[in-house]
């Protein structure tokens, strides 16, 4: 119950964020939120109590690293623009990542027990790997940014053309009712009504599709590990009473990646899009070392952004399911 409310929190969280035009000020930033814990952090293990306060040169770099993640947040937002925004989110994972290097070097001069280390380098790690998200989201949307409102195009700026004042009032009127149709073609394409299902994955199990289209954005339903043709789960056996008897964790992982590469490629997205994966497990201690090892091979260059959780069960004798969201 828990980790799906998690679940919907990240993804109210995620789809505000990625939507610019709803956020007021960089402190709505969720990124931002988790820069400022970061910077916070930082300082207070840089404090006097700390063997670090001694090591002026390390400490003023790391108060300064992840200072600048926060800075170049906000900067980049007050700027207006699309293109300068992710400009300086890339000087802000940069100095996430060179926060992660300092915080390597304090472990290795025992500044930091080793259970600091791995809270702060997570902490690290995550607003690196939230930022990279979001400029990738950035980097494939149409919008420009509020210093570009109300900007018409050069073409929009020309004087209408003489012959267009020639037009008699019957060809004004079929003009405009095909800009209306185009229009709304158009919005057709944007609405929340677009739905997509796929022969080439399991057939859902309910009143819901494979995914969905909202704006720019791709939302999968959970997706598991059932074969499209025949509903079987690959390495699965059970007894007559339909208990588990043997299940392979890792044909299940690549038959789960297999279905949900189909979903994305049916909906005009593709693997390297993907934004945003939860994940499903319902044995971690014993399944969670090798589907991360799996799970590394598919999306070491993705990089997106992931949480892993344990379920007591699964609506099908399946041991992995993936709920995704992806850029179109």
């Amino acid at each position: 119950m828990l980790g799906g409310w998690c679940f919907l929190l990240g993804v109210i969280i995620i789809y505000t964020l990625l939507f610019m035009a709803t956020i007021k000020s960089f402190e709505e930033l969720e990124i931002w939120q988790i820069a400022r814990e970061l910077a916070n952090n930082v300082f207070d293990k840089t404090q006097l109590s700390s063997p670090l306060s001694k090591d002026f040169s390390l400490k003023d770099q790391m108060n300064r690293s992840s200072g600048s993640i926060m800075d170049n947040i906000s900067e980049g937002f007050g700027r207006g623009s699309r293109l300068e925004f992710v400009q300086f989110l890339s000087i802000a994972k940069a100095s996430a990542t060179e926060l992660q290097s300092q915080l390597v070097r304090c472990l290795d001069r025992k500044y930091l027990k080793n259970d600091e280390f791995v809270q702060l380098n997570e902490i690290a790690f995550k607003v690196g790997n939230k930022i990279a998200a979001f400029m990738k989201y950035l980097n494939t949307t149409n919008i420009k940014g509020q210093k570009f409102l109300n900007r018409g195009t050069e073409n929009e700026k020309q004087p209408t053309p003489k012959n267009a004042k020639r037009q008699t009032p019957n060809n004004e009127n079929k003009e405009g009712n095909k800009k209306n149709i185009e229009i709304s073609n158009n919005t057709k394409q944007q609405t929340p009504n677009n739905i997509i299902n796929s022969k080439s994955a399991a057939t859902p199990l309910g009143a819901y599709p494979h995914a969905r289209k909202v704006g720019n954005l791709l939302f999968l339903s959970g997706i598991g590990s059932r074969n499209a043709k025949d509903n079987s789960i690959p390495g699965l056996e059970l007894d007559s009473a339909g208990n588990i008897l043997k299940y392979d964790i890792e044909a299940e992982c690549h038959q789960c990646f297999a279905n949900v590469k189909a979903v994305l490629e049916a909906s005009g997205s593709s693997w390297d899009k993907i934004i945003d994966v939860t994940v499903f497990l319902t044995n971690m201690k014993n399944d969670f070392p090798l589907y991360n090892k799996i799970y590394t091979t598919y999306f070491e260059s993705v990089q997106a952004c992931r949480t892993t959780v344990e379920v007591k069960s699964l609506p099908t004798p399946i041991a992995i399911e993936l709920k995704v969201i992806a850029a179109i």
